[in-house]
């Protein structure tokens, strides 16, 4: 499979785990669940490093760099389920947080030399648009 498949079933997969985490918020705070969540994701990867025989190990920077995008993780993640919970459709929230495509494809501009066309600023520009109105 290619990057664009993996990428669609990404998104059918998280768009599952947010209307269960909506639906979960009723009756647990979202710090909990995400403990959780936490946990389970443990265990899971436990499984899958130790199926698929992955190596684990990893370089100095490599783990200031993981601990890093770990502690985002962890703030992006309370914040998000808390605005699932608060917000009467959890597509709402997932709107706001969609802005994220924005920031990642200006900064990749800068980080890693990738390119912007015209094209692809319109497509921004109607994905900014689309946030919006939905978020009326």
């Amino acid at each position: 499979m290619n990057w664009f498949t993996y990428a669609l079933i990404g998104a059918v997969l998280f768009s599952g785990m947010v209307l269960l985490f909506k639906k979960i918020t009723a009756t647990v705070k979202p710090a909990t669940l995400m403990l959780y969540v936490a946990i389970f994701l443990t265990i899971f990867y436990l499984l899958h490093v130790t199926i698929t025989k992955t190596p684990i190990k990893i370089n100095g920077s490599a783990m200031l760099w993981i601990a890093a995008a770990s502690l985002l993780s962890y703030i992006a993640n309370l914040v998000y389920t808390k605005s699932i919970a608060l917000a009467p459709n959890a597509g709402y929230s997932t709107t706001i947080v969609s802005l994220q495509l924005v920031v990642i494809t200006v900064a990749s501009v800068f980080l890693f030399g990738a390119e912007i066309n015209l094209i692809k600023g319109f497509g921004i520009l109607l994905a900014i648009i689309s946030i919006v109105v939905l978020s009326l």
